[in-house]
């Protein structure tokens, strides 16, 4: 499978401007850390950018692709703590990437990852109101 250009960029350049050019107007990301979805290109940039800011560059593993829809699973670190993830994309016919579903675990590490993500965006609940 060729990199999916979400990895590469996730693995390079992690910067709110390199994400927003990835994304639709219109993108829905569904956040483990928040109860609603993120919605929006410059929301969901920014989300994305504190999230690796907090967990580093990813180790990708495994990537499957089905169509427009791409899954890669890539681990990160919390306080020194692996953060297992899988991202789950689905590209509209543009080919930008028009929903993002991430899936982690272990729990412990969720937890204080949602807590670094809240706090980097001046957030100050995990159900709070997404940025944007």
């Amino acid at each position: 499978m060729t990199r999916h250009p979400f990895e590469h960029v996730s693995s390079t350049e992690p910067t709110v401007e390199r994400f927003a050019d990835l994304l639709a107007f219109d993108v829905v990301f569904h956040s483990p850390v928040f109860v609603h979805p993120v919605t929006g290109r410059d929301s969901v940039a920014e989300l994305l950018e504190a999230a690796h800011a907090i967990f580093g560059v990813p180790t990708y593993g495994i990537g499957l692709r089905d169509g427009s829809d791409t899954m890669l699973l890539f681990d990160g670190e919390v306080d020194g703590i692996t953060l297992q993830s899988a991202v789950l994309m689905r590209n509209g016919p543009r080919g930008l990437i028009d929903e993002l579903t991430v899936l982690m675990r272990p729990l412990p590490v969720v937890r204080r990852f949602g807590e670094k993500v809240m706090a980097r965006l001046g957030l100050t609940e995990v159900d709070d109101t997404p940025p944007g």
